[in-house]
């Protein structure tokens, strides 16, 4: 059963119950009022018919000794006064003397209950409502005693007319309730359509976003709870959509990754295999030997490289890093010890200007950042030229800046772009001949993005290369401001 159809049966349910409930309990407040009604002016009835054959009697009694057959007759006599004079056409007296019945005005005194007669007292009542036929009456008993003899007044009443208005009003709350009922269930009926339409639509994009299709959104209208579940399910949609990319995008790159990878290491393991068959298999010379040792030897320590990036690669994807305070002079004193000594093999020269500051971070690895962008600047660099190491507060932007220029060929736009892809690598020659193995940069903008830090690049071909790392003093994230490479 559709929602709609459940929340307009449960309002019809109440609904019905809450009439009916009202209905029962209005009926049969306004049933009891009429007959309380009726039961007074029965008794007053009485009343009045008892005063008046008391009056009488006494007055007879007063004036005249009678023997008891004398009173029975007098008695008798006075009802037809009395009901002659007052009693409405509805209504009927008996009178019972000394235990049996002296006078009746319609000869029914045979279906009065004993009842009427128990437990009354001098000057009480006693009222019972019976039905005869297809007729309600109302019997009033009064109690009083002559000549030591027990005297009871019996009135009748027709109250048929109230019975009669119970079963009117309620035929017609059933014609009304049923109008009613009917009624609000076309009424109800629109308005859960017009209520359950937005998550029938909910349902629908539901269903679409369970099959694949995750550009589909719902409408927001109001701020009610429907609006508000309308509003999270888009955002759930460009969430699963964002996530889905983002997966695609890593396998991609994890794909890419083995590919290069297996390309990378195709090649040296190509060279060494080489080379040993044919120290193994021919006979070389002294020469030939050391060459070939030279290009295996060669060849085994790029694969070493290689892996020992690999391994600080998924090393910091895994773990958590200790961050402590490092001085800026000792970075650029450890860089100095380094460096230095690599660069003299080419006549390159490094030039620092490093203003003094403290940052937060791991030493070793900031070390191997730098150490990774100067190495790609002496690759760069053609000999005697000058490498430059600067650092430098800047309170504008709250950030503390060290940049390594080089002043070598320089690089493209689009090589810019994708310099810290792991394997990528500008001019691959060269990066082999100098040992390299295209991971150097993915390793430092890891490192870089684990520490809240942005590498930017600006390059020009021909012109040479800026590699400015920006460390925020606010731990503003990479993601806040632009991408870690760039």
């Amino acid at each position: 059963m559709k929602f709609r159809y459940k929340v307009l049966m449960v309002n019809l349910i109440m609904l019905s119950l809450s009439l009916g409930i009202v209905g029962y309990l209005m009926i049969r407040r306004n049933f009891e009022l009429a007959r309380d009604t009726q039961v007074k002016n029965a008794i007053m009835e009485n009343n009045l018919v008892q005063s008046s054959v008391e009056y009488e009697l006494l007055q007879i009694l007063y004036n005249q000794a009678r023997q008891v057959q004398w009173i029975e007759g007098e008695i008798s006599d006075i009802g037809d006064r009395v009901v002659g004079g007052m009693l409405a056409e509805s209504s009927s007296v008996y009178i019972r003397y000394a235990d049996s019945y002296v006078y009746s005005s319609d000869d029914a005194e045979t279906r009065i209950s004993d009842t009427l007669y128990s437990e009354l007292n001098i000057g009480g009542k006693n009222y019972m409502i019976c039905k005869e036929g297809e007729k309600y009456f109302i019997y009033v008993t009064s109690y009083s005693e002559v000549r030591n003899r027990k005297l009871y007044i019996v009135s009748k009443q027709e109250i048929s007319d109230v019975y009669r208005m119970l079963e009117e009003q309620i035929s017609y709350f059933r014609v009304l309730i049923a109008v009613v009922v009917l009624t609000v269930s076309v009424v109800l009926y629109f308005i859960s359509i017009y209520l359950t339409r937005p998550l029938e639509r909910l349902n629908q994009v539901a269903g679409e976003i369970t099959a694949g299709n995750y550009n589909v959104h719902v409408a927001v209208s109001g701020r009610d709870e429907v609006g508000q579940l309308a509003g999270n399910v888009n955002i759930m949609a460009d969430a699963i959509q964002a996530h889905i990319l983002e997966l695609k995008e890593m396998i991609r790159s994890r794909e890419q990754f083995v590919a290069d990878f297996t390309h990378e290491i195709k090649t040296p393991m190509t060279t060494i295999i080489g080379y040993s068959d044919m120290i193994r298999s021919m006979e070389l010379s002294r020469e030939e030997q050391i060459l070939a040792s030279n290009y295996i030897f060669s060849e085994g320590k790029r694969l070493e490289i290689m892996s020992g990036k690999l391994f600080e690669l998924l090393y910091l994807k895994q773990h958590t890093l200790k961050m402590s305070p490092v001085h800026t002079e000792d970075l650029e004193r450890e860089l100095r010890r380094i460096t230095v000594p690599m660069l003299e093999k080419k006549g390159l020269e490094l030039r620092t200007d490093i203003e003094p500051s403290v940052l937060m971070g791991d030493k070793d690895l900031l070390i191997t950042v730098f150490v990774n962008l100067i190495d790609n600047a002496r690759k760069a660099s053609k000999e005697d030229a000058v490498i430059r190491l600067n650092g430098r507060k800047s309170l504008e932007d709250a950030c503390y800046e060290l940049e390594v220029v080089d002043y070598g060929i320089g690089m493209s736009q689009e090589d810019a772009q994708h310099i810290c892809d792991e394997f990528y690598m500008v001019d691959k020659s060269r990066s082999r001949r100098e040992g390299g193995a295209g991971l150097g940069l993915s390793l430092s903008a890891l490192i870089l993005e684990r520490h809240q830090a942005v590498l930017r690049v600006e390059s020009k071909l021909g012109e040479g290369t800026t590699m400015r790392v920006i460390f925020y003093e606010n731990t503003k994230t990479a993601s806040e401001d632009e991408e870690t490479c760039k």
